[in-house]
């Protein structure tokens, strides 16, 4: 009976420890051989002869990072050496015929053969230098990406990690055109917060250089990869300095588009006083005829607003504003969300006799926009109102004008009918 105490592979030599063969030594060795090669190198035998308490296997390695040797560069230059201007030259022609052929093989919807030509290619860019090595994974990376190459695409990620960590982490040494090839392949491969750390590299160097077009057009970009990212709080940001050059500009088409973005971004980041003060300033904007449409429910937004930040009185004020905008322009809508929300809002603060009164013009606005449904409605909550007052006999006449509509429409009958029947009974229920 034989033991194996090592093997070796990739030139390397892997020890195993005491093991006894099975009988059928010959083919189990000839799996790990097989194994062995699979992996390149990868020290599988270790792996499958490590005790079970043990670290889990190696992952398989990035495939931009295993450098073998190639037929294209059949003598790697030496450490600190490069190659020539002829054989970069050469080698570049040769690179574009790999992304050519790769570009073929996708073509015929051989997508990993694909690949690893592309693979191949990239690897041999890094002869090139840092930039265009950059943009070569960046352009390998929009076609991962639209192929939805997962593997390709977490490669491409990771070596423009290493080359911004080696090139780009101190701003003295890495240069503009890198950081701005950098910038856009970490976009293109979706890796959105290394794009917006890099973006903010290049905006800290466009102000120092005064330029405010690059500034403006990095700021685009970082509004936009925060908004894709959903960080409504940090998009904000961004949206603020582009509003800031609209206004210098007095470009008025583009200072509205940047204040409605904003009103939107500070309601999702749920900064009800950001997006107060900014429909506000919307509303004293708004002199066209289309945009005057767009006021009544600017007015709702804030009163809502003022609602969830507890100033009460401002956000009456508001709603009656809403109202009186929304019924000028026939916006029946929005005139009756704008009076339904002041009735809620007066009944919780039981004033009661305000609520009424609101529900008699909702009733008026309801019947103008012919929404049947609506005064339904709305003749339950004058009942509901009614009742907390124990002022029984109107609630009960609300409740039976309720039920006239719930008839019309055969819908909810039995609803107001229990609700006359309590009252009439003198069970009379809260609600």
């Amino acid at each position: 009976m034989k033991i194996i105490t090592g093997g070796k592979c990739g030139g390397n030599y892997y020890s195993l420890g005491p093991i006894r063969l099975h009988p059928n030594s010959a083919y189990l060795g000839l799996f790990f051989w097989i194994l062995c090669l699979t992996f390149f190198g990868i020290n599988a035998l270790t792996v499958l002869g490590q005790p079970e308490n043990s670290a889990p296997p190696l992952l398989p390695p990035n495939p931009l990072e295993v450098l073998i040797p190639d037929p294209l560069v059949p003598n790697p230059p030496k450490k600190n050496q490069s190659l020539t201007p002829e054989q970069l030259q050469e080698l570049e022609l040769a690179l574009n015929g790999l992304d050519a052929e790769a570009s073929a093989k996708l073509g015929e919807g051989n997508k990993p053969e694909a690949f690893t030509i592309w693979y191949r290619e990239l690897r041999l860019w890094r002869y090139f230098g840092p930039l265009p090595e950059v943009r070569a994974l960046t352009r390998v990376g929009a076609t991962a990406w639209e192929q939805q190459e997962i593997t390709a695409l977490q490669a491409i990620d990771a070596r423009l990690k290493v080359i911004y960590q080696e090139y780009c982490l101190t701003p003295q040494v890495c240069e503009l055109p890198l950081l701005q090839g950098l910038a856009t392949g970490f976009e293109t491969v979706r890796s959105r917060d290394l794009a917006l750390t890099v973006y903010q590299q290049l905006l800290i160097d466009a102000r120092d250089r005064n330029d405010a077009s690059a500034e403006e057009s990095i700021l685009t970009t970082m509004g936009r990869l925060y908004l894709e990212k959903l960080d409504y709080v940090n998009a904000s940001t961004p949206y603020q300095g582009l509003l800031s050059f609209a206004v210098q500009r007095r470009d008025r088409l583009q200072e509205l588009s940047y204040l409605e973005q904003l009103a939107f971004i500070y309601t999702q980041a749920n900064d009800s006083q950001g997006a107060i003060a900014t429909r506000q300033r919307l509303v004293t904007l708004y002199n066209n005829p289309e945009d005057i449409r767009k006021i009544p429910e600017l007015k709702l937004a804030i009163a809502t607003d003022y609602e969830r930040l507890g100033q009460l009185q401002a956000a009456i004020a508001s709603y009656e504003q809403a109202y009186t905008f929304a019924w000028t322009q026939q916006q029946f809508y929005i005139a009756s969300d704008a009076l339904e929300r002041l009735a809620n809002l007066y009944t919780t603060l039981e004033q009661f006799d305000a609520a009424l009164q609101v529900y008699e013009a909702l009733l008026i606005v309801e019947r103008r926009a012919y929404n049947l449904y609506g005064i339904m409605h709305t003749y339950d909550r004058i009942g509901q109102v009614y009742q907390r007052q124990n002022a029984y006999p109107q609630a009960i006449q609300a409740f039976q004008n309720g039920l006239e509509i719930a008839q019309e429409l055969n819908y909810q009958e039995a609803y107001f009918t229990e609700k006359i029947d309590f009252l009439v009974h003198g069970s009379r229920p809260l609600f």
